[in-house]
């Protein structure tokens, strides 16, 4: 594999600087729009921006849509539109953000230059002739499309039956599919979900999963980076299992893509921030290794302890009304209520690890950024996505074909 893979991590070097040159360019576009139209359009219907409709868990979560959203409305007289893209000032929540941009008031602004903010790119072109209403609608409708798409495609692949567990990947994921700086997270978890449906190759896409890294870095808001990798990769392996493989090739395979995946999403997250040092300053890294520990363990008046499986209890109880009662039916009790779904069970347990591996690596993800998983639980509740998916298959069947090893 290593001779498969080597002149692959060439091209990745070859193309890194050019992906960081390609953001930086479509950032620096994004601020140079003028801001009046977009102004007019995010404010048409003053309450689409301060309701709560994207509040999936904790106010912040709602705030956090008008944080992204107000990024490149606030400029410094002295700096370009590059600057400003680097910097990234916004509004510290949807109350501050109207204060400013309809009452002229002076407020607070915060600088997110540790944040690449790619879903301006799409956002602000889209509000010179969209309403911020309209934008949401527009996304709802392509989140709706393919998500449908996917589905379709693995109902054809694999059988009707993983249509059965396609609400528990929607499950309270209304707030990805309407909100910009969420629904950019939903785009490259499906796209690329897509793009492996329809890979022909058992050799591992490392360059698809080194761009998608870098993707992630641009476009995800630290909402489910975990999840960006690890659905296209269970899916990619979903495939790659219908032809006979050995164990240790899936494992070594996986982990190859992980890798790629993890220096795509790490570098860009590094170039971003040596370019913010160098056109703002040695403080960009003092704040970002700053900002990196208060995620971690960051003491907040809404997290109080640390203890392991927090921060999935917190979105749990985040969950609203039905939905609660659903995920825990659903996805705790109903796969061991039957004999015949603890078979399933221990089939996936025995025939092949890896699949599990990776369904519970995002609930990983979750409680090593402790402080942000409790604090932004609409953030981080789709990190249970894909086993929430593997439960579906336990209770609806299908497990054994889709997760066996046809050969050791």
């Amino acid at each position: 594999m290593l001779r498969q893979i080597y002149p692959k991590a060439l091209v990745c070097v070859a193309i890194a600087p050019l992906l960081v040159i390609c953001f930086s360019c479509l950032v620096t576009l994004a601020m140079m729009l003028p801001n009046e139209q977009i102004y007019d359009n995010v404010f048409d219907r003053h309450s689409s921006i301060l309701d709560r409709r994207a509040d999936n868990g904790r106010v912040i979560d709602a705030d956090t849509e008008c944080i992204g959203m107000s990024v490149g409305y606030f400029k410094r007289d002295d700096e370009g539109a590059f600057i400003r893209g680097v910097r990234a000032q916004s509004a510290y929540g949807c109350a501050p953000f109207g204060s400013a941009v309809q009452d002229g008031e002076s407020i607070e602004l915060r600088q997110y230059f540790r944040y690449w903010h790619g879903y301006t790119v799409i956002a602000r072109p889209l509000l010179t002739v969209l309403t911020y209403n309209d934008l949401r609608g527009l996304l709802l409708t392509l989140s709706v499309g393919v998500f449908a798409l996917l589905i379709k495609r693995l109902g054809a692949d694999f059988g009707a039956r993983f249509a059965f567990t396609a609400p528990f990947i929607v499950l309270n994921a209304m707030g990805y599919w309407v909100v910009a700086t969420k629904a950019v997270t939903w785009f490259l978890i499906i796209g690329a979900s897509l793009l492996m449906t329809r890979r022909q190759s058992q050799e591992p896409p490392v360059i698809a999963f080194f761009v998608l890294g870098a993707l992630t870095a641009f476009f995800d808001f630290l909402t489910a980076p975990a999840l960006i990798f690890t659905m296209p990769a269970l899916i990619w392996l979903i495939y790659r299992r219908r032809s006979p493989t050995d164990r240790d090739a899936d494992w070594a395979a996986i982990i190859a893509i992980g890798a790629f995946w993890l220096v795509g999403y790490a570098g860009l997250w590094a170039a971003k921030l040596i370019i913010a040092a160098l056109a703002l300053g040695e403080g960009v890294w003092q704040d970002a290794f700053s900002s990196i520990g208060h995620r971690l363990r960051g003491e907040s008046v809404h997290v109080d302890a640390y203890w392991p499986g927090l921060a999935l209890l917190k979105n749990l109880s985040a969950l609203k009304t039905i939905w609660g009662v659903i995920a825990v039916g659903l996805f705790f009790v109903a796969p061991i209520f039957t004999a015949a779904r603890r078979f399933r069970w221990r089939c996936i347990w025995h025939q092949g690890r890896l699949p599990l591996f990776i369904a519970l690596a995002p609930l990983g993800f979750m409680e090593v950024l402790s402080n942000h998983s409790q604090i932004h639980a609409a953030f981080t509740q789709l990190n249970f996505a894909l086993i929430f998916i593997i439960a579906g298959l336990v209770c609806f069947g299908g497990s054994q074909s889709l997760l066996r090893h046809d050969s050791n």
